[in-house]
């Protein structure tokens, strides 16, 4: 519900402002939030809770990295959804809640990964992941297929669709030695997928090894790829503990090995085929597994650099977390492997943070530098990590504008939004709260998206806050639109004078 529609509830409204008034003093109604925005933007550590559209220290590095990658034209990052209702209305458009940045982040140039590789909706196990779509695939394919007879497609579509759950319910096929030769194969890779969907990868591996062997083109390129899956899912389950955890020590070297053979002899095989681009994303898990950081990062900064390649097989959704989960957060992390602007920025801005802890060293002035070389081919994003430096690490926020374009800055991606967001933060640091107020109030006029318009309201409505005018929360002219901006005026902010105003105005409708 939003303050100009609030005659509908006038009198439950009037109440409530009553209350307020009464009181003198803020008033928050409803359970306590477990995760809250920072309205005041002024974070200096990690907040997940409080994300900004803005390259920026205090921001998840899943959140930088999906910003990074719209900047490099392969993501796209679709609005928050926000609190609607005026009294429960927590988060707006900005801040937001960093873990919403992942299903928010849709691939802007689609990977090259076949439909039997996409996974079907968020699922851990990786052999879970194209149970529904290797369905399709299957079905199609027999259907079509001119060397089975039709009352065998109806047997063999029929026992696919009965494989409904991805779990060890499943039960294997019957094979009527009847059947032609061509079915009998086709039942043989239904029992194999079954084998491996039940976590049975070494009889799955048996099967499919048979079938890399059979004439029929699909069955034995099908069975040439999933000999990757299998090995791979053998390998992955030596290194799992009880609990789930990982433990790359103690990964099977020799499933490893053979792993990795597959991809390199289904690349050879079929260099054209179709599951090429997946293949090509497996050796992803193998680097990791391996614990080759080096070669890790190398093939996603060419899958980075190669999106209309037939080998492109990334999801902007997945790929902040994985570098986050694999690269950032892994044992195995060396800053040596990181030499290009894309890594180097994530890794800056991790490193700028006022971290309360006893061993944290934030990056100093001399290692940014060292830098230089690596981002000759983006000047303002590496003048920009300076400027974040001086800002929040060298307390110099003078400093810092030398660093950040003396012209009026387009925001047209978001290292011009951050580059722009940074100077207004400079303003309010130097205590020129009119210049910010009017250069907040400038920006919002001109905001060209969601992010943008959220961005900048949130910082003028500091200003607004603080001078108390009411006026700018409330009416259909009202220059704060977001509903839990408004609520936190009215029920943090205003002050005696404010709420009557406020209620004055309610009695005009």
């Amino acid at each position: 519900m939003k303050l100009q529609n609030i005659s509908i509830l006038k009198p439950i409204f009037y109440t409530f402002i009553t209350a307020i008034s009464i009181q003198a003093q803020s008033i928050y109604a409803g359970a306590e939030n477990i995760c809250e925005p920072n309205l005041h933007l002024d974070d200096r550590d990690l907040n997940g809770c409080s994300n900004l559209p803005v390259l920026y220290p205090s921001n998840d590095s899943q959140t930088n990295t999906a910003l990074l990658l719209s900047d490099l034209g392969l993501a796209e990052i679709e609005p928050m959804q926000i609190d609607q209702n005026l009294w429960d209305a927590t988060f707006g458009y900005v801040p937001f809640d960093a873990a919403n940045v992942s299903l928010a982040t849709k691939n802007k140039i689609q990977n090259q990964r076949n439909e039997l590789a996409v996974k079907d909706e968020i699922i851990f196990d990786e052999r879970c992941y194209s149970f529904n779509s290797g369905n399709n695939a299957f079905i199609d394919q027999v259907k079509t297929h001119k060397l089975i007879p039709a009352n065998e497609k109806l047997v063999l579509i029929n026992e696919r669709k009965k494989m409904n759950q991805c779990d060890n319910k499943i039960a294997l096929i019957s094979i009527d030695p009847n059947w032609s030769t061509t079915t009998r194969q086709y039942a043989s890779y239904l029992n194999a997928s079954i084998l491996f969907y039940n976590a049975n990868y070494s009889s799955s591996t048996k099967i499919f090894t048979v079938l890399t062997s059979v004439e029929d083109a699909w069955l034995k390129e099908t069975a040439q790829y999933m000999l990757i899956r299998t090995t791979l899912n053998s390998a992955y389950a030596t290194g799992v503990d009880q609990y789930g955890d990982v433990y790359l020590d103690n990964i099977n070297q020799n499933l490893l090995k053979q792993f990795l053979g597959h991809i390199t002899n289904y690349l050879n095989t079929y260099p054209n085929g179709r599951y090429v681009a997946s293949a090509r994303g497996f050796l992803r898990r193998g680097f990791w597994l391996s614990k080759r950081q080096d070669l890790l990062v190398n093939e996603i900064v060419w899958q980075i650099q190669n999106p209309k390649s037939k080998f492109y097989n990334l999801d902007m959704g997945q790929l902040p977390a994985e570098i986050d989960r694999r690269i950032f957060s892994s044992n195995s992390f060396e800053l040596k492997n990181l030499k290009d602007p894309f890594f180097l920025t994530i890794y800056n801005l991790m490193n700028m943070r006022d971290y309360k802890t006893e061993h944290y060293q934030p990056i100093t002035w001399s290692q940014l530098n060292a830098q230089k070389d690596f981002f000759k081919t983006q000047p303002e994003l590496f003048n920009y990590l300076r400027a974040i430096h001086l800002f929040f690490i060298q307390n110099k926020p003078q400093d810092a504008l030398n660093y950040l374009p003396k012209s009026n800055i387009k925001n047209t991606n978001y290292l011009q939004l951050s580059q722009t967001f940074l100077k207004g933060q400079i303003l309010e640091k130097l205590g020129q709260n009119q210049t910010a107020e009017e250069y907040w109030t400038n920006l919002l006029a001109q905001a060209r998206t969601l992010y943008q318009k959220g961005l900048f309201e949130t910082a003028l409505s500091k200003h607004l806050n603080i001078k108390q005018d009411y006026s700018a929360f409330i009416g259909k002219q009202a220059k704060i639109s977001q509903p839990n901006l408004q609520k936190q005026f009215i029920t943090q902010q205003a002050n005696i004078d404010s709420l009557d105003k406020i209620k004055r105005w309610i009695r005009k409708f």
